[in-house]
C-alpha cells in the first residue's frame, strides 16, 4: 500500500468518525443555510487573504533583488493550491510556487523569499494565539499549553535558522555537504531580511492581517451554517492551532486532518457538533474551488510555456 493511499484512507477514515459523532440531519440543517450572501463574502475575503499573501512575498523578493508583480505572484499562489490537493500538507503548493518564481529569479532566492513569506505568517499566527489566550474565558487549559509550546517552538526554530554553528555541524556528515551550502545561502538571506527593520515590519503587519481575515472568514463560515454567536476572543486563539494541525504532512491539503481540528476546537468554543463539521466543509469547499482555479491558471501556464518553446 503507498504513501499516498494510507493518506487518503486516513482522511476518509477521520471524515467518517466525524460524520458518525455528529446528527446528519442537524448537519444538513446547518449547511442548507448557506446562502449565495455568504458565498459571496467567502469567495470576495479568499481572494483579499491570497493578494495579501503575493504582495507580503513580493516585498521579500525584492528585497532580495527580485521584484516581481502581484499579479504574477497571486496566479502562482492559486497553482499552489491546485498542487495541495495532490501532495499532503500545504509543503507542496510552497515548493511548486517556489519554483515557478525561481525560474525567472533564481531558485535560492525565490526559496528563501518563500520561507520568509510562510515564516514570518507563523510568527504572526502564534503571537495572535499566545495573545488572546490570555483574554479569553471560553479558552481550556489544553488550549492553553497548545498555545505556549507553540510559542517556544516558534523560538527555538527560529534561533536554529540564524544559527552558524548548526550549519557548520551539518558540513561534517559527508551527505550533507550539498545540503549545508544551500542552506546557507538561505540563511544569508534570512539574516538579511532581519536587519530590515522596515521590511519585518510591513511584513508582520502583513501576517497580522492575514490572520486576522483567516478569523474573518470562519466567521463568515460560522454565520452561513448557522453560528450566529461565535466568540471572536476564542477564534483568535483556535484558528492558528487548527491552521497548524492542518498543516501536518499526514493527507492531501490537510483532508481530514483539518476538519478534525475545526471539529474539535470549534466545539470547544461554542459550537454544536453540526455546526463546527459545517464551518469545516464549507472551507474545505472553499479551497477545493480555489484549487480549481488553479489549476486553469497551471494549464494556462503550461501553454504558454509550450507555446514559447515552439
Amino acid at each position: 500500500m503507498t504513501r499516498r493511499s494510507i493518506s487518503i484512507a486516513f482522511a476518509i477514515l477521520a471524515i467518517a468518525l466525524m460524520c458518525y459523532l455528529v446528527d446528519l440531519k442537524q448537519l444538513w440543517a446547518a449547511l442548507s443555510n448557506l446562502s449565495l450572501e455568504s458565498i459571496f463574502y467567502l469567495a470576495l475575503l479568499s481572494f483579499a487573504l491570497i493578494y495579501v499573501s503575493a504582495l507580503k512575498w513580493g516585498y521579500f523578493l525584492e528585497r532580495l533583488g527580485a521584484p516581481v508583480s502581484s499579479f504574477r505572484l497571486f496566479s502562482l499562489y492559486l497553482i499552489g493550491y491546485f498542487v495541495n490537493l495532490l501532495i499532503p500538507s500545504y509543503v507542496g503548493g510552497d515548493v511548486a510556487r517556489s519554483w515557478y518564481i525561481g525560474k525567472k529569479v533564481g531558485q535560492h532566492e525565490a526559496l528563501t523569499a518563500t520561507i520568509l513569506e510562510r515564516y514570518t505568517g507563523m510568527i504572526a499566527m502564534v503571537a495572535l494565539a499566545f495573545t488572546f489566550i490570555w483574554y479569553s474565558p471560553l479558552v481550556t487549559t489544553p488550549i492553553r499549553i497548545c498555545v505556549v509550546l507553540m510559542t517556544l517552538a516558534i523560538i527555538g526554530i527560529t534561533a536554529i535558522a540564524l544559527s552558524s554553528r548548526l550549519l557548520n555541524l551539518l558540513e561534517i556528515i559527508p551527505p550533507m555537504k550539498r545540503v549545508s551550502s544551500h542552506l546557507k545561502k538561505i540563511q544569508a538571506g534570512l539574516r538579511l531580511a532581519s536587519r530590515d527593520p522596515a521590511l519585518l515590519f510591513k511584513s508582520l503587519s502583513l501576517s497580522l492581517l492575514f490572520h486576522a481575515l483567516t478569523v474573518v472568514n470562519t466567521m463568515i463560515a460560522a454565520y452561513a451554517v448557522g453560528w450566529l454567536n461565535p466568540p471572536i476572543n476564542e477564534l483568535f486563539v483556535v484558528v492558528p492551532i487548527i491552521l497548524l494541525v492542518g498543516a501536518i504532512p499526514l493527507a492531501p491539503n490537510g483532508l481530514g486532518l483539518q476538519e478534525g481540528a475545526f471539529f474539535y476546537f470549534l466545539h470547544g468554543v461554542g459550537a454544536t457538533p453540526a455546526q463546527a463539521l459545517g464551518v469545516a466543509l464549507v472551507l474545505r469547499a472553499k479551497s477545493y474551488v480555489l484549487a480549481i482555479f488553479g489549476g486553469v491558471v497551471w494549464l494556462f501556464e503550461r501553454n504558454r510555456k509550450e507555446t514559447l518553446s515552439v
